[in-house]
């Protein structure tokens, strides 16, 4: 195994398969050893990238061609270090541009900065309650942990399995086995399986340090800062339980544990990361940065819920996304509470590189192609975009994205 430095990029280059020159590209002249072979490592790297519009290393034609001749990263490779990965990922975003794109709020943004230039692979979590299907909206922090992983992230995904069974979501046996299944969602939906550790919370949580880092915050916690930690996220909101209580003890104290530096969740997570953030330092242990991303409404325009069933699950049938698409609610010229526009603003074109086709007859202006969401929603709040066509294309957009999500749910 080799490794070279290439402008500040760490490359590694496995020398048993050496790339071959694409041809068109020609040789430059007077090339140096060491100067040929920083370029198949170069080449190699590159190979392995989607990323086409990233800008050359060097100034040669060699260099210069490889940016355009493998355009797809095959997941298992390993060939390269999370610094080039970080260098080279996603479009021309910078990254903590690409760290906090699509977020609400960052507590704090220098925090941030400081984490992504000290620390070589800090550690981001996010804890899933699993008490029913992954949707749309698991899928916009999903979306999110991939962005981090990009920018040299571990991740750590909590599969919160007794804070299920404490929100009155089911029996402990029933929340493992809906804690299984959310696994398997999360894989399909991209995630980097060198990069992400999932833990459930009963394999650590009942432990008696554990225990007791949860009785030692009960001691420093009011019962009226617990519930308004809880209200946002609780089932039983006018009469909570008393287990509903200890609940952001334990995610605060999860974040610790679990050796967090970045707690990642929807905003309604915020006053339950806000008690952390105050009363870790209070046990001795670290607070964490904290990384809160937007609620996207249901399709009927309300709050998302799974009990209302105005959301997709994410290894829903395609025939059935197209369908809930069709009927969501798409006001013309409304941006407010529009599901759809959501939909294509924090799923379709994080992940579409490439961008998003509307398919429209001639009559109507033919086909028009949206490289950012900004220009489409210009477009839907002028009224030259109509939401029928809207629809049709951002279903065909979900349908492309999820597939893996159902091909691997079988």
């Amino acid at each position: 195994m080799l490794q070279e430095q290439v402008d500040h990029i760490d490359c590694y280059y496995e020398d048993r398969n050496p790339p071959k020159k694409p041809e068109g590209i020609p040789e430059d002249e007077g090339h140096k050893d060491g100067q040929e072979n920083q370029h198949k490592i170069l080449f190699t790297a590159h190979g392995r990238l989607r990323q086409t519009e990233f800008p050359p290393l060097h100034t040669n034609a060699y260099a210069r061609g490889v940016l355009t001749v493998f355009p797809y990263l095959h997941r298992n490779q390993k060939h390269y270090t999370t610094s080039f990965l970080l260098n080279s990922g996603e479009s021309s975003l910078d990254k903590l541009e690409l760290a906090t794109r699509n977020t609400e709020e960052i507590v704090t943004l220098d925090e941030l900065k400081a984490l992504l230039e000290k620390k070589q692979r800090p550690r981001a979590y996010v804890g899933y309650e699993t008490s029913g299907k992954v949707h749309l909206g698991h899928m916009l922090t999903a979306n999110k942990l991939l962005d981090l992983q990009k920018v040299g992230f571990d991740v750590v995904v909590l599969l919160a399995d007794l804070h299920a069974f404490l929100n009155e979501k089911g029996t402990l046996e029933e929340v493992r086995k809906i804690a299984d299944y959310n696994r398997d969602c999360f894989m399909a939906l991209g995630l980097d399986p060198e990069r992400t550790e999932f833990v459930y919370g009963t394999d650590y949580q009942l432990k008696p340090d554990y225990m007791l880092k949860i009785l030692q915050m009960a001691r420093n916690t009011t019962l009226n800062r617990a519930r308004r930690s809880m209200d946002e996220v609780s089932r039983s909101a006018e009469n909570p339980m008393v287990s509903q209580m200890i609940y952001p003890l334990m995610q605060a104290i999860d974040i610790a544990d679990l050796r967090i530096d970045l707690a990642v969740g929807g905003i309604d997570q915020r006053k339950i990361h806000m008690l952390a953030r105050e009363e870790l330092p209070r046990l001795g242990l670290p607070a964490p940065v904290c990384m809160h991303t937007p609620l996207i409404p249901g399709l009927n325009g309300e709050k998302m819920s799974s009990s209302k069933g105005n959301n997709i699950a994410v290894d829903e049938p395609a025939e059935e996304i197209e369908k809930k698409i069709k009927s969501a609610f798409c006001p013309a010229k409304v941006v407010e509470n529009n599901p759809i526009l959501a939909i294509c603003k924090y799923h379709v074109f994080p992940r579409m590189e490439a961008g998003m086709t509307v398919k429209r007859p001639a009559k109507f202006g033919g086909d028009i192609h949206y490289e950012n969401y900004e220009k489409l929603e210009a477009d839907f709040v002028s009224g030259a975009m109509h939401p029928m066509d809207l629809k049709k294309a951002c279903a065909e957009s979900m349908i492309e994205i999820l597939a893996p999500v159902r091909e691997m749910m079988g």
